[in-house]
C-alpha cells in the first residue's frame, strides 16, 4: 500500500511537470462511502458441494482515492480502496454431507469480522464527445486482498438426519475460522454520460457504466481453528459483471472542484479451482492434495457513496 501511494504521488508530481508544454487535466477525487454483500466459499466433491461458508457484510465503511488525468480526450487513472476494519456482519456456515440430499446437514453461525479489505487498480480509457453527450471506452486491471475471522456464535450438529433449525445450539467463544483471498484481474468497461449547464454556470453530470471481468485468479486461505486445519486454495477463470450510476454536480465559483454520488453493484460468478489442505500448528508442513475436491468462489456486492472532485492542473486549450 505505502508504495502504491508513493507511485500516486510522484504520477501526479510528473503530471504537473509535463502540464507546461501539454494540454492536461489532473483532477484528484476522495470518496467516502458504505458496502454490503456476500461472499460465498463453496467446496466440492466430483462436482457436488460439501460444504459453503456465507461471509455477509452488512454496511461497511469505505473510502476510495482517485488520481486521473486527461490530455486529447485519452484518460489515465490509478485508485486505491481502503474498508475500515470492524464486525462487519456474519458468516453462515453449511455442511451438506447427506448422499443426494441437497438439505444441509449441520449449520453453523458466527460473528464475522473483516480483517481487511483493500484494492487497487489502473486503467485508460478514450471519451469520445458528442455535443453534451460523452462515451468513455476503458480497459483495466484490479487487484484485491481480503480476510474475516469468524468468532463466537454457535453450532447446530444433528446426529442424524439433516439439519431443521430445531436442534439444540452449542455456543462458542473465541475465534472458530478464518478466510483470506487475493484477486486479480483484466476488465474492460464502457461509460456513458450527459453534461448539462445551468443558466448560472453550474454543471451536472449524469453517468451510467458497465463492465466485465472476462479472466481471474484467485489465492484463497480457509483456516479451521477448532480442527487445527488450513485448505489453501487456487482458483482462475469465472465471470465478473458490475454497473453503476454516478450523478456529480459542479457549482459556480468553486474553481472546479465537484461532488459526487455513486452507486455501484457487482457480481463475481463461478471462479473454480483446486483445494489442498495441512495441520496448523506444530506439523511436517506438507500439504495434502485430496483427489476430486475443489473450490468456487461467489461475490454479491453494492456500494454507495459520496465524494469530492479536486481539480490538480487545468493547462492547456481543451479545444
Amino acid at each position: 500500500m505505502y508504495k502504491f501511494l508513493t507511485f500516486l504521488l510522484l504520477f501526479l508530481f510528473l503530471c504537473g511537470i509535463q502540464a507546461q508544454s501539454y494540454c492536461l487535466e489532473v483532477d484528484f477525487s476522495f470518496d467516502i462511502g458504505l458496502k454490503g454483500g456476500t461472499t460465498q466459499e463453496s467446496v466440492y466433491e466430483d462436482e457436488t458441494c460439501i460444504s459453503r461458508s456465507d461471509w455477509m457484510d452488512k454496511a461497511v465503511p469505505f473510502t476510495n482515492f482517485s488520481g486521473m488525468f486527461r490530455t486529447n480526450n485519452f484518460l489515465f487513472k490509478l485508485n486505491l480502496t481502503l474498508a475500515a476494519p470492524l464486525i462487519s456482519g456474519e458468516m453462515e456456515d453449511y455442511d451438506f454431507l447427506i448422499p443426494d440430499n441437497e438439505n444441509p446437514s449441520r449449520y453453523a453461525w458466527h460473528t464475522a469480522y473483516l480483517d481487511k479489505d483493500f484494492s487497487c487498480g489502473a486503467e485508460i480509457g478514450y471519451e469520445f464527445l458528442f455535443n453534451y453527450w460523452y462515451i468513455t471506452p476503458k480497459i483495466g486491471f484490479q487487484y484485491r486482498s481480503l480476510k474475516w475471522t469468524a468468532s463466537d456464535g454457535y453450532l447446530q450438529y444433528p446426529a442424524t438426519g439433516q439439519w431443521t433449525g430445531d436442534e439444540q445450539k452449542v455456543y462458542v467463544i473465541g475465534s472458530v475460522a478464518s478466510y483470506e483471498q487475493a484477486i486479480w484481474f483484466p476488465y474492460a468497461a464502457v461509460e456513458a454520460g450527459i453534461h448539462y449547464t445551468f443558466p448560472y454556470e453550474g454543471k451536472l453530470q449524469i453517468a451510467v457504466g458497465v463492465g466485465v471481468y472476462p479472466y481471474m485468479w484467485a489465492e484463497t486461505n480457509d483456516t479451521h481453528f477448532l480442527r487445527n486445519l488450513q485448505f489453501n486454495n487456487s482458483l482462475s477463470g469465472g465471470l465478473g459483471l458490475n454497473y453503476e450510476l454516478t450523478v456529480s454536480f459542479f457549482p459556480e465559483h468553486t474553481n472546479g472542484i465537484g461532488f459526487i454520488i455513486r452507486y455501484k453493484n457487482e457480481n463475481i460468478l463461478n471462479m473454480k479451482g483446486s483445494a489442498t489442505s495441512n495441520e496448523t500448528g506444530i506439523s511436517s508442513g506438507s500439504l495434502l492434495i485430496t483427489e476430486g475436491y475443489g473450490s468456487r468462489i461467489e461475490t454479491m456486492q453494492s456500494s454507495y457513496t459520496m465524494g469530492i472532485i479536486i481539480p490538480v492542473y487545468n493547462i492547456g486549450d481543451k479545444s
